[in-house]
C-alpha cells in the first residue's frame, strides 16, 4: 500500500456491484489521497460481504442517510445507468462531490440539468470515460487542494464525449 497523504477525501461509493468491486473498493483503498469511507447499496448480503472484504468505515443501505453523514466529502456513483443524474443531483444538494460511472447520464437533456446542479453547488462533478478521470471543472480541483497528474487530465486536451 502507498504512504497516505495526511489530508484525503473521504470518499462514499454508492453501488456495490461488478463495477465498484472491479475498481472503485480497491482504488479508493490504494489512493494516496482518499480513503474509502462508506459504502452504500440496497442490497443487505452484498452490502455487508463488500464491507467485510474492503472494510469501509461505514455502511448504508440508504442513499440518503450516506450523504446526511458530514464526513463524506465526495461519492462515487457505480449504480444503473438511468440513476446517474439524479444520484448525482441528490449527492450536489448535500454538498458532496461526485464522480460518476459512464455515462453520466441517458439523455442531453438530463445531463444540462446535471450541469445547472454542479454550477449551482459550486463541487466538482467528473465522469469515468476511456482516456481516464475527466473532471467537470478543473480549475476546482485546484481549489480544494486536489493535484490532478497531467497524464490524468489535460485541461488543454479536448476529450470526446
Amino acid at each position: 500500500m502507498p504512504r497516505k497523504d495526511e489530508k484525503r477525501l473521504r470518499v462514499g461509493v454508492l453501488g456495490c456491484g461488478p463495477i465498484a468491486q472491479a475498481a472503485h473498493f480497491e482504488s479508493c483503498a490504494k489512493a494516496r489521497n482518499a480513503d474509502l469511507y462508506a459504502i452504500c447499496d440496497v442490497a443487505d448480503d452484498l452490502r455487508d460481504r463488500m464491507a467485510a472484504t474492503f472494510a469501509p468505515e461505514k455502511s448504508y443501505a440508504d442513499y440518503g442517510q450516506m450523504l446526511a453523514d458530514p464526513d463524506l466529502d465526495a461519492v462515487i456513483i457505480a449504480t444503473s445507468d438511468t440513476f446517474h443524474v439524479k444520484a448525482a443531483e441528490l449527492a450536489l444538494d448535500a454538498g458532496k462531490h461526485v464522480l460518476c460511472e459512464k455515462p453520466l447520464g441517458v439523455s442531453v437533456e438530463e445531463v444540462e440539468g446535471l450541469r445547472a446542479a454542479v454550477d449551482k453547488s459550486g463541487k466538482v462533478c467528473g465522469h469515468f470515460c476511456a482516456t481516464g478521470v475527466r473532471p467537470k471543472f478543473s480549475e476546482r480541483l485546484q481549489a480544494f487542494g486536489v493535484a490532478v497528474p497531467d497524464t490524468l487530465y489535460d485541461p488543454t486536451r479536448q476529450y470526446p464525449v
